[in-house]
């Protein structure tokens, strides 16, 4: 059966312009497109013929499948594209034409050929990079992965060991907040920053605290802002609460609770919205996941995960939330934004507890986890993961941020 799998993928794949133009493409489903056009070949014309694909299965049933169009787009390499299809054909689809996010994607492969796709994504603040940052054992180390040439460097340790922090990236700008020296505390509010955009780094703990000691919380970027939420300090217990901060600014700003107590959970931003998983609250490892609305300032409860997840980690890829491990557990599930449901993904290699996850350059990198000491990645056209390396020892609680 694999055979004959094999075989109907390589046949799709080097006459697609001729299956696109069949009646039974036209009633695929919006999931047997993308699946065709994650198919590889080596036929110079491919992308092109993906293009037309796409166009043509959208404007079969233009008004249902409009709100299709740019996901599909954005599987087209247009890099690949020549300069006159895109200014002759490309440009002048009003379907391209009407859609910011796929104007967005022309002018991102536009500069990348023009400039070189290293350069354009040094520009964008992007790298094959990776920081990893402390750890449940307190730690002050800080590494840098490059995903590339699959080697590690060491960087400038943190200004105080925390155990269990939360970082986020602000425009090369690395916040490190909360944690704790201990289970038994002390638990911190404080921020230290690290400049990746200066030509020398240091460490700099000079940054307004947050207005809640916090561990084991979670943190993400949205719109400009630093949101922290949930966690848990030995002054309040478990933590619902949350907060944001305006690095322009520098204030923090209390916003409304999660709708229940979570630690252990994740954070992560999405069309605008924060999306917080799973975690513990003191009794049950919970599988609720729940949405926060700057606009309107309120959270929403969202379908609940198919599994309870404490201690996962969490990435926004191709407008999909992927839920990965937690406590005891290797499997991974991803939540649809447009479908509003949530999807089995293949299985890590390893079980991680509190091992922690970023996207670079499509791929979902994973680092450490209690009795983890790979280094795995997920590739969503093969719908495989891979052990890429190993860690120097198991590093669960750490921080991983693409740079």
């Amino acid at each position: 059966m694999d055979d004959l799998v094999q075989a109907v993928e390589t046949f799709i794949s080097r006459n697609l312009g001729a299956v696109s133009k069949s009646a039974e493409f036209l009633q695929f489903g919006v999931d047997d497109v993308k699946a065709m056009l994650k198919l590889e070949s080596e036929q110079d014309s491919i992308d092109e013929d993906k293009y037309r694909s796409v166009v043509s299965w959208t404007k079969h049933d233009k008004d249902r499948r409009r709100k299709h169009f740019s996901d599909l787009f954005r599987l087209i390499q247009l890099e690949n594209l020549s300069s006159e299809f895109l200014n002759d054909v490309v440009h002048k689809e009003e379907l391209v034409g009407s859609s910011l996010e796929c104007t967005n994607f022309i002018i991102t492969a536009t500069l990348s050929r023009l400039l070189g796709a290293q350069v354009y994504k040094k520009m964008k603040g992007q790298s094959d990079e990776i920081l990893i940052i402390g750890g449940e054992s307190c730690e002050r180390s800080v590494a840098k992965f490059n995903t590339k040439t699959i080697q590690w460097s060491n960087m400038l340790d943190t200004n105080i060991a925390r155990m269990h922090p939360s970082a986020v990236n602000y425009n090369q700008q690395i916040l490190l907040m909360g944690g704790a020296e201990g289970w038994d505390g002390p638990y911190y509010n404080s921020v230290e920053m690290l400049d990746l955009n200066d030509e020398n780094p240091k460490w700099d703990s000079n940054l307004p605290s947050m207005g809640e000691k916090r561990n084991v919380f979670a943190s993400a970027l949205l719109d400009g802002l630093v949101y922290c939420a949930g966690g848990y300090n030995n002054d309040t217990g478990y933590l619902s609460s949350c907060e944001s901060y305006n690095p322009e600014e520098r204030k923090w700003s209390s916003i409304r609770n999660m709708n229940i107590k979570r630690t252990d959970h994740a954070l992560v931003s999405a069309r605008s919205l924060l999306y917080a998983l799973g975690g513990w609250d003191n009794e049950n490892t919970g599988n609720t996941a729940e949405f926060y609305d700057p606009r309107n300032g309120k959270w929403e409860y969202i379908p609940p995960m198919k599994t309870h997840r404490s201690g996962l980690a969490a990435v926004v890829l191709n407008n999909e939330i992927y839920a990965i491990g937690g406590d005891g557990l290797s499997s991974v599930e991803k939540y649809n934004l447009d479908t509003e449901t949530w999807l089995d993904v293949p299985s890590m290699n390893e079980e991680r507890y509190g091992g922690s996850a970023c996207v670079v350059d499509g791929l979902i990198w994973v680092f450490g986890g209690e009795y983890a000491e790979t280094v795995e990645f997920y590739d969503p056209a093969t719908n495989k993961w891979q052990v890429s390396t190993n860690m120097d020892r198991e590093r669960p609680g750490l921080c991983v941020l693409s740079v």
